[in-house]
């Protein structure tokens, strides 16, 4: 007989205080997730039965299968219609009562810390949530590699690393509503693909967006009705006139992500704004930070969007590369959730049309509007003038000098590396990559290259034949070269000695067809058949 851990008797002693199961039970499966997710994931379940259609209607969040994990130590299948293949039964106190759940040890679907999406296991779709100490972990190493010393030091001695209760339940109720939307729309979503020749550093193209933000904010938050309808008005014209100026493909992949994260952010709004009458549940009571609904997500929704500014504006550098494609991303995040915010005050029925091909939510406020061609242009002139947009402008000229320096310095820290640089060519191999990678992590160089990093990267290229990073290194895809480049600390004398059809270092594997590998100093050429 198997006999629990100290450590497992002791969550099992905890549990059982918290009123989660008796103390009389003696075998129990090792729990090596944070009980408090499972907290967290019982919270969301009560909010949805008590807020129901005002959420969003016909959205079933009850019936969503969940998967927690930490990455390469544990994963457990909530909700899940069967044992599925691999996964054990899990006998074990968890705070979802007598609920069958499935779990599996030491293997994990995702391998990375913090990947907070949804999957298919065994066909069925599943929300993915990590566990508390991987997105602790995760953000950690962000802060610790790409943050100033002093900031740094300064995020570690506010305790910011502590989680707090309410962003997990906002994450829940998020990546859990992409699990229903992508059943609605099963088509509709961005070519990231996009991000790499954005034009994420052009002046007027970003002073118009921190424009938008500004009034947004008065829409949602000013304490005159005529005053926030014309704030609304003033930014239909200026996202009308930002867009003109954009290449059809940025505008649809703005319009795209405005949907699918636009939404799922105003799900987490929506909470904030419709929940503080609601009753946790007691278990709440047992998290760090947690002091009920009631008076604190009014408050939470006022700092959100307020932060929303900030965001818009590309103000701060709270992502580590405020030049890259981080920034647009998030943006519009929170620019499609407020958008949504709005479209509940004009259109009420808008949620019976989002998912339909080609419907986006600044469309429906436009529509809502009306707006003539001449209301357009005074809208425009009025939030320029309103906002002093020549300062503005001349904040992002400065922004666009410093992102092409750091861009600039981005590339040299590859091509001018002291360690081992490594190109390989692909040249008259295959014409198009197969890409794994983060859109939040792309600094573009030309319009036909741009450096990706921010998580490890895949590449594609045919059958057989594919380049698997084990760790985070900026890599350098120039797709008019038809080349990649990133450095690596292996010696390049390991390197030249490929065996086979596959090349192994402790940065990433390079397997399938190999043509040639050649040497020059600490450089390395590889040629693909």
């Amino acid at each position: 007989m198997k006999h629990p851990s100290r450590a497992c008797v002791l969550s099992v002693f905890v549990l059982a205080l918290l009123g989660i199961m008796p103390l009389h039970a003696q075998e129990v499966s090792e729990l090596r997730l944070d009980p408090a997710t499972f907290v967290s994931l019982k919270q969301c379940r009560s909010i949805m039965k008590a807020l129901g259609e005002q959420l969003y209607p016909g959205w079933d969040f009850a019936a969503t299968p969940v998967l927690f994990y930490r990455p390469k130590v544990q994963e457990v299948l909530i909700n899940f219609p069967h044992q599925p293949k691999g996964f054990s039964i899990y006998t074990g106190p968890h705070p979802l009562g007598n609920e069958q759940i499935y779990f599996r040890n030491d293997k994990t679907t995702f391998d990375i810390d913090d990947q907070n999406t949804s999957t298919k296991i065994e066909g069925i779709p599943v929300l993915v949530v990590a566990d508390t100490y991987s997105r602790m972990r995760s953000q950690i190493r962000h802060v610790l590699n790409n943050l100033p010393k002093q900031k740094a030091n300064d995020w570690l001695e506010k305790w910011r690393f502590v989680p707090s209760p309410y962003e997990e339940l906002q994450l829940i109720l998020h990546e859990a509503f992409h699990v229903y939307q992508a059943k609605m729309a099963t088509k509709k979503y961005a070519n990231e693909a996009t991000v790499a020749t954005y034009p994420l550093l052009d002046p007027t193209n970003n002073a118009l967006y921190a424009l938008e933000g500004r009034l947004l904010r008065e829409a949602l938050l000013g304490a005159d009705a005529s005053a926030r309808r014309e704030a609304l008005k003033q930014f239909v014209a200026v996202r009308v006139h930002r867009q003109a100026r954009l290449e059809p493909d940025c505008v649809r992949y703005e319009n795209l992500n405005e949907y699918v994260e636009g939404t799922a952010k105003y799900v987490e709004y929506k909470f904030l704004r419709a929940g503080e009458e609601i009753e946790p549940i007691p278990e709440m009571f047992g998290r760090a930070g947690f002091k009920g609904f009631k008076g604190v997500l009014g408050p939470r929704l006022r700092e959100r969007i307020e932060d929303m500014v900030r965001i818009v504006g590309v103000t701060d550098d709270r992502m580590g590369n405020r030049y890259g494609s981080g920034p647009l991303r998030f943006r519009l995040y929170e620019l499609g959730a407020c958008q949504a915010l709005l479209l509940d005050e004009v259109m009420p029925s808008w949620k019976e049309r989002i998912f339909n091909d080609g419907v986006f939510l600044c469309d429906l406020l436009k529509e809502a509007l009306a707006l003539t061609n001449e209301e357009l242009a005074q809208g425009v002139e009025k939030a320029k003038k309103h906002h002093a947009f020549e300062k503005i402008m001349e904040s992002k000229f400065q922004f666009e000098r410093d992102g092409n320096k750091y861009a600039q310095e981005k590339l040299a820290a590859i091509l001018e590396t002291k360690e081992t640089l490594v190109t390989i060519s692909y040249d008259g191999f295959v014409k198009d990559l197969r890409l794994t990678y983060t859109p939040f992590g792309v600094t573009p160089i030309t319009k036909t290259s741009a450096i990706y990093d921010l998580t490890p990267i895949q590449v594609g290229f045919k059958s057989g034949t594919k380049l698997e990073f084990s760790r985070i290194v900026p890599v350098l895809i120039d797709k008019e070269k038809k080349a990649i480049t990133f450095a690596v600390a292996t010696p390049a004398e390991k390197l030249a000695q490929a065996v086979g059809n596959r090349l192994e270092c402790g940065e990433f594997v390079l397997s399938g067809e190999i043509r040639e590998v050649t040497r020059d100093g600490n450089r390395i050429t590889i040629k693909l058949y």
